[in-house]
């Protein structure tokens, strides 16, 4: 395959990896939807009282806002593209172009879109836990240490996140799910319902879904992943279903809420320039 050939591909399933002109409006449209519904929630049943708008970190979250879903998605669908290629290649799957891969392919691809959503949910997620989990325990810690630095969380504060941290996590995930065959059509669909989920998990709400506090991570049961406190250190890294935490023994989550966020023992300036400079520093604790 000559390197035209190569560059046509590429520009084919541009629409899936890289950003474009629709991803920047979904990003305006997800912060609008976010500020008017999210903000007002966080004002009327906080999990801890805070300032919506004139808290501690907010103009570094909103760099991270646009740095993270623009900048960072086109560095890690580059790479994600390349790997996906070189893997269909080595494997002699030479017949089965980058963009028809993202598409879906075999069996698994023609499956109604409820049931691939379900099904990428649930490895998208267990591969997430582990991944996460691997961050917490490995010297790759201070790549993940970035988005633990919030001290005063809200919706924002899940765009805090290394350009690293993006590319390990959706490798493992976006990879494994195109080489099943699942359909990036369905992919594209779910991404905004999840990337909206994931702010939710981030605010600074109170609510711990009751009877169904097991069934799906809530706000409260994040907010245990992100304390510094000693009972809920490196607990809570399942993204969607807790499930993972209970089978693999990381689950925590009491009635009450922790007291303090942040890393502990451990300074990360308030810049962005500092944090993303902060994996290939020479400390070496880890810290939360």
């Amino acid at each position: 395959m000559d390197s035209i050939a190569i560059s046509e591909q590429f520009s084919q399933a541009g629409g899936t990896l890289f950003p474009d002109f629709k991803a920047f409006t979904q990003i305006i449209w997800l912060a609008i939807l976010a500020g008017l519904t999210l903000s007002p929630i966080e004002t009327l049943v906080p999990a801890h009282k805070q300032n919506t708008f004139f808290r501690k970190g907010i103009l570094l979250d909103l760099v991270y806002w646009f740095v993270t879903p623009i900048i960072t998605r086109f560095f890690t669908g580059l790479i994600i593209g390349v790997l996906i290629y070189l893997i269909f290649y080595l494997l002699g799957l030479k017949s089965i172009s980058i963009s028809s891969a993202l598409m879906g392919f075999g069996p698994i691809s023609r499956q109604p879109g409820w049931i691939q959503t379900i099904e990428i949910l649930m490895i998208a997620d267990f591969i997430d836990y582990w991944t996460h989990r691997t961050f917490h325990f490995s010297r790759f810690w201070k790549i993940h240490a970035i988005h633990h630095t919030a001290e005063d969380m809200s919706w924002l504060s899940a765009s805090r996140l290394h350009p690293l941290n993006d590319l390990t996590t959706r490798s493992f995930q976006i990879i494994p799910i195109v080489l099943l065959g699942f359909s990036g059509s369905t992919i594209l669909t779910i991404l905004p319902l999840v990337s909206f989920y994931v702010m939710f998990l981030h605010s600074n709400i109170r609510w711990d879904f009751g009877p169904f506090r097991w069934i799906l991570v809530s706000p409260a049961y994040h907010r245990w992943h992100h304390t510094s406190d000693d009972d809920g250190l490196d607990k809570n890294f399942a993204g969607i279903f807790p499930i993972w935490d209970l089978i693999f023994g990381t689950a925590y989550f009491p009635k009450k809420l922790p007291t303090k966020y942040g890393l502990r023992n451990q300074f990360i300036p308030e810049s962005l320039t500092a944090q993303l400079m902060f994996p290939f520093s020479s400390s070496n604790s880890r810290e939360l």
